[in-house]
């Protein structure tokens, strides 16, 4: 494995790993326990939006899960606001950590009022999307072959920069960051070429990037256990 980026709450990486597992992976990061809002009960609403729109709106907010967290968890968060302006996320109260603060929730005129009591379970990304904590993707590396006749305008149609042009010819810069968008070789057809020859590896880019609620490492971490774990249950089944 190594490296490529990482940034808060993404990472991107390059493993030599099947496809199949890695998108095992991938559908297990819905089976991890995500806190969020799951009833709401609105005793006071003046904002322009209905009822069911300010519940869905507040069960969307990420709100941060520890590690301990598992299915039994519950929380209690409460809103009550009357001031005039914009409702945001941060103005939910309780003794859970809303990820963003800055999330508008609705408004408010003079003299209306918001009152809400917001109940907080842990669930999975299986059961509804907000219980989601992120998503990951990934494509294959892609070996870039090139022949001595390449043209130079490759250089520039490439969206990705992968080429460069150095010593009077076009050479590969990095190669890791194409994705076979394959304008390269219509510009190699317009001249008459088969300069560049585009072959898929084993090796792929996987990129996970967290809503939030957990870290990218912890994501990744918990998918495979949890993957570990059913796997180990059916090879003993089968015994």
């Amino acid at each position: 494995m190594k490296l490529i980026n990482k940034k808060d709450n993404q990472i991107t990486f390059t493993a030599e790993v099947e496809e199949s597992l890695a998108n095992a992976i991938r559908r297990y990061m819905n089976q991890i326990p995500v806190l969020a809002v799951d009833e709401v009960e609105i005793s006071k609403n003046d904002s322009p939006l209905y009822d069911e729109t300010v519940a869905h709106r507040i069960g969307l907010i990420p709100i941060k899960t520890d590690k301990s967290v598992n299915e039994k968890t519950t929380f209690k968060l409460k809103l009550d606001v009357k001031k005039e302006g914009t409702v945001y996320s941060d103005e939910l109260k309780g003794n859970v950590k809303i990820v963003y603060e800055g999330i508008p929730i609705t408004t408010l005129n003079k003299g209306q009022e918001l009152n809400i009591v917001a109940i907080v379970k842990a669930g999975k990304g299986t059961d509804h999307a907000k219980f989601s904590p992120g998503l990951m993707f990934y494509r294959n590396i892609v070996d870039v072959k090139l022949e001595k006749d390449c043209p130079k305008e490759v250089v520039d149609i490439c969206p990705k920069k992968v080429f460069d042009f150095k010593d009077s010819k076009v050479v590969v810069r990095n190669s890791s960051e194409c994705d076979m968008c394959e304008a390269c070789i219509e510009v190699c057809r317009r001249h008459k070429k088969d300069s560049i020859n585009l072959v898929p590896t084993k090796e792929l880019v996987i990129t996970l990037e967290s809503f939030g609620q957990l870290s990218v490492e912890e994501i990744f971490k918990k998918s495979v256990e949890i993957l570990k774990k059913d796997l180990a249950e059916v090879s003993k089944k089968i015994k």
